[in-house]
């Protein structure tokens, strides 16, 4: 009996052994273990080894110092134009609609101008009468002209005869041939053709003035008949719309069969936008405005084209600071590349990126390799069969690189840690 009561006290420890060696082997006691650890030697991190980690070469490229801001795409100055009416009348046809694309001539809206093609041909035939009394009076001009030198001609004729005579009864008389009165009559009518060849010269100096002045009376006639008919012709001008620039017809406000009245002011009727010309509002931080240079280059993307990067520069920045949400920004303006514009819209929103400085061909390692203890920065690199943690010193961050000004060199490979993921065991439900 009492070899029987040994033996069996020995199964049960033989089985209680093996029931412990079991436990140990599927991780039973581990938590136990963990947690008894944990409470008399306090929280110890786990020892990692060459394949808790994946090891990257140390390589030399070009790092640059980059800005992040916001902003929107907006139209610069002169891209929208407002497009009214000068005359008042009612709209008789409009030929756009919103979203339609017009060329610079293009013809936008008519307005009813009846009265204004009825005065166009009144003032032409005003225009038609004054050059006919201007051709009249140059031609009946020096006709009067030569009538009156014709006339002075004849006197002087009439003169010489005169002088002769006067000669011939000057000689007879002295024959007593002659009386005294007769002599003294043939002196008159010399004296009296001398005082008409006087008049007749003044008269044709007279002609030649008026025939001038009626000349110079007419061209003002026919020019003032002439602005008559070019102020008609620019009214009437005025009866059709047409585009200014190259556009998209953004907003139309007025529809065929109403009236517009022209005063003051031209009614609108179509806003047309010049895509073409927009440009990007950036809102700078003012802790980084500092670094923000004019003529720097920047890109950006937009929401609906979140793959595409547009190309920029720097044009302006504003002194004036904008407070959104409590934070201080600056405006800053930038002229975007003519590549891919065309898929901007306005006020869509742009996210930024300003190159503010580039840090040539230094060593740069990922920035999943850098490791942290308050103030200082570590890399784990592969030392023969070891790894160690080495003091570095960072420069600037670019993307998911991060240079490294001293610590390291290019023969080093940096260890990035491999991040696993623990399954939790889920409760069983009893």
């Amino acid at each position: 009996m009492r070899l029987y009561g040994k033996f069996s006290k020995f199964i049960v420890i033989a089985v209680f052994l093996g029931f412990i060696v079991w436990a140990i082997r599927e991780g039973k006691f581990s938590p136990l273990w963990s947690n008894a650890q944990t409470l008399f030697l306090g929280k110890r991190e786990p020892k990692l080894t060459f394949i808790d980690y994946k090891f990257k070469e140390i390589i030399r490229k070009d790092v640059a110092q980059k800005v992040l801001a916001t902003g929107t795409v907006s139209l610069k100055t002169g891209a929208e134009v407002k497009i009214g009416a000068r005359i008042s009348g009612q709209l008789d046809n409009l030929m756009v609609k919103i979203g339609d694309i017009v060329k610079a001539g293009d013809t936008i809206a008519t307005i009813e101008h009846e009265d204004l093609l009825a005065r166009v041909a009144q003032f032409s035939a005003d225009l038609k009468e004054e050059a006919v009394r201007l051709a009249k009076v140059k031609q009946e001009g020096p006709l009067e002209i030569n009538r009156l030198k014709a006339s002075l001609e004849e006197r002087n004729v009439q003169i010489i005869l005169a002088e002769k005579m006067l000669l011939r009864n000057q000689s007879l008389k002295n024959n007593g041939i002659v009386s005294e009165a007769t002599v003294d009559q043939t002196d008159e009518r010399l004296m009296v053709l001398n005082a008409q060849i006087k008049l007749a010269k003044e008269e044709i100096k007279l002609a030649n003035a008026r025939s001038q002045n009626d000349i110079l009376l007419q061209e003002v006639k026919v020019e003032k008949a002439l602005a008559n008919i070019r102020e008609q012709k620019t009214q009437l001008s005025y009866a059709t719309i047409t585009a200014p620039i190259d556009g998209v017809v953004a907003f139309v406000s007025t529809q065929e069969g109403e009236t517009v009245v022209a005063s003051m002011s031209a009614p609108t009727f179509v806003t047309l936008i010049d895509l073409k010309k927009v440009e990007v509002t950036a809102y700078v931080d003012e802790t980084d405005i500092g670094k923000i240079k004019e003529k720097q280059k920047a890109n950006f993307t937009v929401d609906a084209f979140p793959k595409i990067f547009f190309d920029a520069v720097i044009r302006e920045i504003r002194p004036k600071a904008v407070i959104k949400d409590n934070v201080v920004n600056y405006e800053v303006m930038l002229d975007i590349s003519k590549k891919n514009i065309a898929l901007l819209r306005p006020e869509m929103t742009a996210n930024i990126i300003v190159t503010t400085g580039t840090h040539h061909n230094v060593l740069v390692i990922p920035r999943g390799a850098v490791k942290r203890s308050g103030k200082k920065s570590f890399a784990v690199i592969k030392e023969s069969a070891n790894i160690s943690e080495k003091a570095i010193e960072l420069g600037w961050r670019d993307g998911d690189m991060q240079e490294v000004t001293s610590g390291l060199s290019e023969e080093d490979e940096v260890g990035i840690l491999i991040k696993t993921k623990n399954k939790k065991r889920g409760r069983r439900r009893r």
